[in-house]
């Protein structure tokens, strides 16, 4: 009984040893790396891209909405964010519906709310209300649009951050906790039952292999 019970731990701790196979070499290498981040540099470093966009949620929850002002310049809204000229982007409510330029402002309306802007960008006033005529939402060339995405999704994330995330199961959402915690738990009952076979193991062999 006590053979058949050895070799049972002894069949099942090798394939889990297998089983966690994977996660062993996943986590060894994430760690040694983050242990380097310093010396690589890796905190300065940056990651970025339509898939670590969507990883992040750095994905625009609707579709992008722009309208040109002419001499290929184009004001464009994403999700709550106003896109115009170089500056940083302003909030305003969705949806766009008109947008005009002037030899100094540009101005840029919602339903019930005026934006004005200096040609480059720069807020200069909200005003309640549209009190003004301009161009209304037209499709964004594939250029445009690619650039202002870019701008939107930032320059990505920290490889450190992103290294931390796949150590902890996180990068991988809600299925890589789990897959994280029941390697967890592989590893615990790996330890016991090698220790147990160590103990058990039969005819004394134990000790003369020690």
């Amino acid at each position: 009984m006590k053979r058949q019970t050895y070799a049972l731990f002894r069949r099942w701790h090798r394939r889990a040893g297998i089983a966690s196979a994977l996660f062993v070499i996943l986590l060894a290498t994430t760690g040694l790396l983050l242990l380097a981040s310093g010396p690589l540099g890796l905190d300065q470093k940056q990651w970025g891209g339509a898939f670590i966009a969507k990883i992040y949620n750095q994905t625009p929850k609707s579709e992008p909405a722009g309208i040109a002002l002419g001499d290929d310049q184009w004001v464009v809204l994403v999700d709550d964010l106003l896109y115009i000229g170089g500056a940083d982007p302003v909030t305003l409510t969705p949806p766009l519906r008109l947008a005009a330029k002037d030899q100094r402002y540009i101005l840029v309306a919602n339903d019930d709310e005026t934006i004005i802007a200096m040609a480059d960008g720069r807020l200069v006033e909200r005003l309640q209300g549209v009190n003004f005529t301009g161009q209304s939402p037209a499709p964004i060339p594939d250029n445009i649009r690619a650039s202002i995405l870019k701008r939107y999704r930032g320059q990505g994330m920290p490889v450190s951050r992103i290294l931390l995330d796949i150590h902890t199961g996180r990068f991988f959402g809600k299925i890589g906790t789990w897959l994280m915690a029941t390697a967890s738990i592989l590893f615990l009952m790996l330890s016991l039952s090698g220790l147990y076979m160590w103990l058990k193991k039969p005819n004394g062999n134990r000790t003369k292999s020690a």
